[in-house]
């Protein structure tokens, strides 16, 4: 047996991407699963409708070169409309390579030993149809088996209908084997997976015979053919994962409330630890962007307070609303300011461990919008890092000289100040092109007092140096945070 054209259960790992990566909350993603499972219903259709009678292969093809080809070349909507085709090549070839895989061993396998009309006969059927998924890690690949037995006659229509209920059963194990070992996140969804399958598994079954009768009133209704058995069963997965999502989309937040205290987030996460760079993050260019992004958000934050910490000024003083000069001012006590260089190490470069670690692994083919987003992810991180490591020297010149009576006091305070308007603009605006003038008019103005103030012998040399330097961090610490492109 080939391995099958989609993923095991696709709807549970892009909902447990879309909440890993913070785009969704779990009500959210439990919704997304509901659909994705009604959604799945489709690949049925197209091979009780296709997959039986006609070689697929044969539209597959035009469609991957087209598809192939256009994504090349073209740009924008139309390469998207590329892609799409590609995608849909690429679901026509599998379900011929699944369906070529059957027939290689379809002599040697019988259903007919299974048929039964007594209705306690049916979970039996239910429970082979768990057995196969779990088994060929495919749904469709057991509704195949299920929709080319019923064609040949090897099997009766309602064993059929029970089987294909057995298989939507079944691919809650993927979900269950996906969320072992992993996170707070995938256990709640595979547990909203498991409860609406199980659900929905339970009603149908209860209803086999009132929803076959309906399959059969509807079917004549489209106008299929009463003999036209796969396109029934077709209808009759469509209509019953339907009818789960109608019992169980008002029922959503409170399964989320229950699955959250089921299994509740651990009750304290280490400031060093990542939040949103999983492995499920990185099951799609999307998610993985996003939680990238989110990360050095984080990382952004914790930065921009240390640096506050750097100027020895409150970080609500500096982000948030313009800095003040009476805060500048006011006492300096240097023993109540943490040290740059210890916070650094215990929030800061431990964290930015993790984001590079998860860029490293980031190998999925993007597009060049999403390319050049994650190269100005990397850089800002990059520059935030380095602009750090100068606020821990300039840090260490503010402490010794903090006292009122110090001769480098108010150039402090001057640069302290320009520093705390450079970092507010930045964090409104972290493209902004105005960040640096304050900082630069600063060292301008002393550059020329201390020449002015060395010819009056009011300043020591010794002390001078220490300023120039101190002048100099500060321009390094402000362009490293300021954007090449806006230089």
């Amino acid at each position: 047996m080939t391995s099958p054209p989609w993923p095991p259960d696709w709807g549970f790992f892009c909902g447990l991407s879309f909440v890993g990566a913070g785009l969704v909350t779990l009500p959210g993603a439990i919704a997304l699963l509901f659909g994705a499972n009604l959604g799945t219903t489709t690949g049925a259709w197209l091979i009780a409708a296709f997959g039986l009678r006609f070689d697929l292969a044969q539209f597959a093809m035009p469609l991957l070169a087209l598809g192939l080809l256009g994504s090349r070349v073209l740009k924008d909507g139309r390469a998207a409309a590329a892609g799409v085709l590609l995608g849909i090549g690429l679901l026509f070839l599998g379900i011929d390579f699944m369906k070529l895989g059957f027939e290689d061993w379809q002599d040697g396998l019988t259903l007919d030993g299974l048929a039964g009309d007594s209705a306690w006969h049916w979970p039996l059927f239910v429970l082979f149809g768990v057995v196969a998924t779990v088994v060929m890690q495919s749904s469709h690949a057991t509704l195949l088996i299920t929709l080319a037995a019923l064609a040949g006659g090897q099997l009766p229509y309602l064993p059929a209908l029970a089987i294909a209920i057995g298989a939507n059963v079944g691919t809650t194990v993927t979900a269950v084997l996906g969320a072992l070992g992993a996170g707070a996140a995938a256990r709640r969804l595979a547990g909203a997976h498991v409860v609406f399958n199980l659900t929905t598994a339970t009603v149908a079954l209860a209803l086999l015979v009132p929803l076959a009768w309906l399959v059969d009133e509807l079917g004549e209704l489209i106008g299929l053919a009463a003999d036209a058995w796969p396109l029934k069963l077709a209808l009759f997965h469509t209509l019953f994962n339907l009818l789960g999502v109608m019992l169980m989309l008002p029922l959503i937040p409170r399964l989320a409330a229950r699955l959250e205290r089921l299994f509740p987030d651990p009750s304290r996460i280490p400031p060093a630890q990542a939040k949103y760079l999983n492995t499920t993050a990185l099951q799609h260019a999307d998610t993985a962007l996003a939680a990238m992004e989110q990360e050095c958000q984080r990382l952004n934050r914790r930065a921009y307070h240390l640096l506050c910490s750097a100027i020895l000024m409150p970080s609500g003083e500096v982000i948030g609303h313009p800095p003040s000069r009476d805060v500048v001012k006011a006492h300096i006590d240097p023993t109540g300011w943490p040290m740059v260089n210890t916070r650094y190490h215990e929030q800061i470069k431990p964290l930015m461990a993790e984001i590079l670690a998860f860029y490293a692994r980031l190998d999925m083919p993007l597009i060049p919008e999403q390319e050049a987003r994650l190269e100005t992810l990397y850089a800002r991180t990059l520059r935030m890092v380095e602009a750090v490591r100068f606020g821990e020297v300039l840090q260490r010149s503010l402490m010794r000289h903090a006292a009122p009576a110090s001769p480098l006091r108010e150039a402090h305070d001057d640069i302290r100040l320009a520093l705390a308007q450079g970092l507010n603009r930045l964090a409104a605006a972290p493209d902004s092109a105005d960040t640096t003038s304050p900082i630069d008019a600063v060292r301008q103005r002393w550059q020329r007092a201390l020449a002015e103030r060395l010819r009056q012998h009011r300043l020591d040399p010794w002390l001078a140096s220490s300023l120039m330097n101190d002048l100099h961090q500060a321009s390094r610490l402000m362009g490293a945070l300021t954007p090449p492109e806006a230089i």
